[in-house]
């Protein structure tokens, strides 16, 4: 079959010149096939996400071990206020001297931090080599 799509082809070149057809694909089994080839290879790829994702459990039976613990979650942070501006006055105190007061917090607003990220962004493309 392929044969003679090729030499088919070659004899529409040869009189034409070159021409592109998508008409085979209709015909007999082109699209069922293309469809599967794409479904074998999505099947392959998931395979293989599903064995580097295990990989680790496997190493671990292969050698004896127990299978490594998944890392703990980081501790949420402080949901009392005024132990956070405890911590927060410490801060000011080790880092301005004795005496130094905290007299306002505020929680940041999105513009807020957008301003330190493009800030951040600037100092750190300003460092370009040359």
């Amino acid at each position: 079959m392929i044969h003679l799509l090729a030499a088919a082809a070659a004899e529409t070149a040869e009189t034409e010149g070159f021409s592109f057809s998508l008409e085979p694909l209709w015909h007999d089994q082109g699209l069922p096939l293309a469809i599967m080839g794409m479904v074998v290879v999505f099947c392959a790829l998931i395979t293989v996400v599903i064995f580097i994702s295990n990989l680790p459990r496997l190493m671990a039976l292969i050698e004896g071990k127990p299978a490594p613990a998944k890392p703990a979650k980081p501790a949420a942070p402080a949901e009392d206020p005024d132990e956070m501006i405890a911590v927060i006055a410490a801060a000011v105190e080790a880092a301005l001297g004795p005496g130094a007061r905290v007299i306002h917090t505020q929680q940041l607003t999105p513009r807020e931090l957008s301003w330190a990220q493009q800030g951040r962004f600037e100092h750190q493309t300003s460092h370009k080599p040359r």
